[in-house]
């Protein structure tokens, strides 16, 4: 290093100051023997300085290190003072701790001396307490010994305000159980003398009640004393409560309608009452009797207490029991009864009275009976209707009897005079197919299986109100309903018949004189129709029900009766029908579903033969809600018949699905499975005729097969239509089945309604009815032609026939196509039936 003594002077002040070389040169030097010799030299030079002035510094100090002992030896001083001075401290407070004790310790023995004499004084109240308790109660078992629990009673009420009642003491609770063991002894002889002064006595056909009267000169306790000592051994409730128990069931019981026992007679005299029993009802008039003079004996027999509290706990009961089991149960609902209903309220009121008079109880339940007594009878003429119908239904058997409507119309009718002119039979039928158009009319009816539900109700009187513009084929004067009519198109009773058919002859005979010929001469003849169906026995009931309750608000309103009020009895006796009719609707479809014999159609055939019996009644101006029971009977018929047609129609229509649209009907197995649905159908329907026909009436019994029927040929007729191709061997399958469908025309054969006039009458012959009810017949019947024709016969029966009356030229032409190959014919005739439709 080129400068030796400033790296050692540098290194040396860095020791000094206890820091770094700042010299990045002496940093990286090599720390030769030299510099360290020098660096040593250095240091010690340093030390030898700093020394010297460490000396100099110390003895300018050397006086206040001398001030400084001197402080710190009168500290010491201080502090030993301090100790001495502590030290007596804590000998006084030591002292006077010792006085504190030996105070406390007088005050407790202070205390405890005034805790001895505060017990003696105690002790010697409570030994003069001891000695007049142990006196009361050797006092009170002097009087119960001396039979006297009257008095007893007194000196253990005395004892009671005297014995404390929250000092627990050993010696207060013997006194206690003692007083108690004397309470019970004194209750029990009251107990044993109330019951010997009131004695009640029950055996199984006898029962009876006395009471022994005290002498006043007597010293035999009565029953108020004892009842006034029960009173004050604060037991009365307890005792009194067994015998009005008993008392209550001697009096009381025996007039419940549910007793095993009941009132037979009984006998009063002046302390005793005896009753008889047996299991017989006993009459009303008995027990009025028995309650009047049990009050009589009550007020003159027993004393004033026990017949205060006799009264409150038995006449409530009493006159309950007298009002729900005997007032309101016996109270008369027959007509020729009404006069003992104003006897028994005079009754009635005398008893009321006596209960005024004496100010007793169990008059509120007499006077309601006597203001309800209007409501009560009409609850109960209410409750009877209703248990009628109940019995009605519970008691019926299932028996069917037949029943006829008959209706008689007056037509007019040409003479055989004028036969050759109008060249038309008078027959029934004989202008069915007399028009075409009108034909039409019927046969455009809903096609589809699912609208035959309105063909269902049809022509069966539920909508008289509804559909007043009806839609009708006039056939030979007679309406047939194909949606829903009035209820005699589908019995074939229509009123305006009569008019429509001299409306027809008189336009036929002004047809004939216009065209030169003589006039018929018109005869009138009475027409009778006549239609059997059947009913179970519940109508007749019902009928008779509702006509007892109408004759009787008849009567009453003819009649004056103290009791009821003439003009509100009568019109709560006409309200009552509306109820009959709603329990019959209530109870029929349960009663109708659980028996086996009878159906929704006997349901259906009851309520129209009750709806035809409420249109004959005679009823009064006063049952303005008559009309609607009657809607909504019929409602409820047509309810029950439409339920029974949609489970049959459910039935025939599962049925009619195993045909599968008849595709491959000549391919076994599906023609099996074919015609086994056919067949199936067929006799579904076929049963539901034989079913129905001693149930249903003719023209119903059309209707309802009539609808079904029209469902499958329907069903059919749409299926057919939908067939692509049909080879000829299919089409005479479908045929054969079409013509199986047919075969149920035999069941739509009536026979015509009879006419009354002075010639005996001629026997007709049965009419088939098939095209009347079964609206698409005739369409079916076209279709079954068309499945068997030829193109020459199918052209001629749209040109020339009235195969356009059914079919659309559409509808041929796609079965057309469908039957027969492409060829120069089927083109021809194409186009012959859209040309024809085209200029019509």
């Amino acid at each position: 290093m080129s400068n030796e003594p400033d790296a050692a002077t540098s290194l040396c002040d860095a020791i000094v100051n206890g820091s770094i070389p700042q010299s990045e040169q002496l940093l990286t030097s090599d720390l030769s023997s030299t510099i360290v010799s020098a660096l040593l030299a250095q240091i010690s030079q340093t030390r030898h300085e700093i020394s010297e002035e460490i000396r100099e510094i110390s003895r300018d100090g050397a006086g206040s290190v001398d001030q400084w002992i001197l402080q710190a030896k009168k500290v010491q001083e201080d502090i030993v003072r301090c100790k001495l001075e502590s030290r007596r401290i804590v000998e006084e407070h030591q002292q006077l701790q010792a006085l504190s004790d030996r105070a406390t310790d007088y005050q407790h023995k202070v205390e405890l001396l005034d805790t001895e004499i505060n017990f003696t004084e105690t002790l010697g109240r409570e030994l003069e307490d001891i000695s007049l308790t142990t006196g009361s109660l050797r006092e009170i078992e002097e009087l119960l010994a001396r039979d006297d629990p009257c008095r007893a009673a007194s000196k253990l009420r005395d004892l009671d305000k005297r014995l404390p009642s929250n000092f627990r003491s050993r010696t207060t609770t013997i006194f206690r159980d003692l007083r108690d063991e004397l309470r019970l002894k004194a209750r029990m002889q009251l107990d044993t003398k109330l019951n010997a002064q009131i004695s009640v006595r029950r055996e199984p056909r006898k029962a009876s009640l006395e009471i022994v009267p005290v002498e006043p000169e007597s010293d035999s306790a009565n029953s108020d004393d004892i009842l006034r000592a029960l009173s004050e051994l604060g037991d009365i409730q307890d005792s009194v409560e067994p015998l009005t128990d008993k008392l209550r069931a001697l009096l009381v019981q025996p007039l419940r309608r549910t007793a095993r026992s009941k009132l037979a007679t009984y006998q009063v005299e002046q302390h005793s009452l005896t009753i008889e029993l047996s299991p017989t009802l006993p009459s009303i008039d008995l027990v009025l009797d028995f309650v009047l003079d049990l009050l009589n004996f009550l007020q003159t027999s027993l004393p004033t207490t026990i017949q205060m509290a006799v009264v409150s706990a038995i006449l409530e009961h009493l006159m309950s029991v007298l009002v729900s089991d005997w007032l309101i149960a016996e109270l008369p609902v027959d007509l020729a009864m009404l006069d003992s209903l104003d006897k028994l309220q005079q009754r009635v009121t005398v008893i009321m009275d006596k209960l005024k008079s004496l100010q007793w109880t169990g008059q509120t339940q007499l006077q309601d009976w006597m203001d309800d007594i209007q409501r009560t009878w009409l609850n109960k003429r209410k409750a009877a209707t209703l248990d009628a119908v109940r019995e009605a239904f519970a008691s019926a058997k299932g028996h069917l009897r037949q029943v006829e409507r008959v209706e008689r119309q007056v037509i007019s009718t040409a003479t055989k005079e004028a036969k050759a002119v109008a060249d038309e039979p008078n027959e029934w039928d004989a202008s069915w197919d007399e028009d075409p158009k009108d034909k039409s009319s019927t046969e455009e009816a809903p096609k589809a299986g699912e609208n035959d539900e309105d063909d269902d109700t049809s022509g069966w009187g539920f909508d008289e109100e509804e559909n007043s513009e009806d839609k009708a084929d006039k056939q030979n004067g007679h309406s047939v309903s194909q949606d829903e009519d009035d209820a005699g198109d589908a019995w074939g009773w229509d009123d305006e018949s009569p008019a429509e058919t001299r409306s027809e002859v008189t336009d036929k005979h002004a047809l004939s004189e216009a065209n030169g010929a003589r006039g018929p001469q018109e005869t009138e003849h009475e027409v009778t129709l006549t239609e059997v169906y059947s009913i179970s026995e519940i109508p007749d009931h019902l009928i008779e029900i509702i006509g007892r309750d109408i004759s009787d608000a008849q009567a009453f309103e003819d009649t004056q009766h103290q009791s009821l009020d003439s003009s509100t009895t009568s019109k709560g006796l006409l309200s009552l029908p509306t109820l009959a009719l709603a329990m019959f609707r209530a109870t029929a479809p349960s009663y109708h579903g659980a028996s086996p014999a009878l159906t929704d159609i006997h349901r259906y055939n009851d309520s129209l033969y009750i709806t035809e019996r409420l249109r004959d009644l005679t009823l009064p101006a006063g049952m303005p809600h008559i009309e609607a029971d009657i809607k909504a009977m019929e409602k409820f018929a047509k309810m029950a018949y439409s339920k029974e047609m949609e489970t049959q129609r459910i039935i025939v229509w599962d049925l009619l699905d195993g045909a599968q649209g008849f595709t491959s009907c000549t391919q076994f197995p599906y023609s099996q499975e074919i015609e086994n649905a056919i067949s199936a159908v067929v006799d579904r329907i076929r049963t539901l005729h034989k079913d129905w026909k001693s149930i249903l009436s003719t023209s119903a019994l059309m209707q309802s097969i009539g609808s079904l029927v029209t469902m499958v040929i329907n069903k059919v007729i749409s299926s057919i239509e939908e067939m692509d191709d049909i080879s000829e061997p299919e089409s005479r399958r479908l045929t054969a089945f079409c013509q199986q469908i047919a075969s149920l025309e035999d069941l739509f054969l009536s026979t015509p309604p009879s006419a009354t006039t002075e010639t005996p009458e001629q026997p007709h012959e049965p009419v088939p009815m098939v095209a009347v009810y079964v609206s698409n017949w005739l369409r079916f019947q076209y279709l079954i032609n068309i499945l068997e024709s030829s193109l020459v016969d199918i052209k001629y029966l749209w040109t020339e026939g009235e195969l356009s009356l059914e079919f659309s030229a559409d509808e041929v032409v796609d079965l057309i196509k469908a039957l027969f190959a492409e060829s120069p014919h089927r083109r021809s005739a194409v186009a012959a039936i859209k040309g024809s439709r085209s200029s019509r």
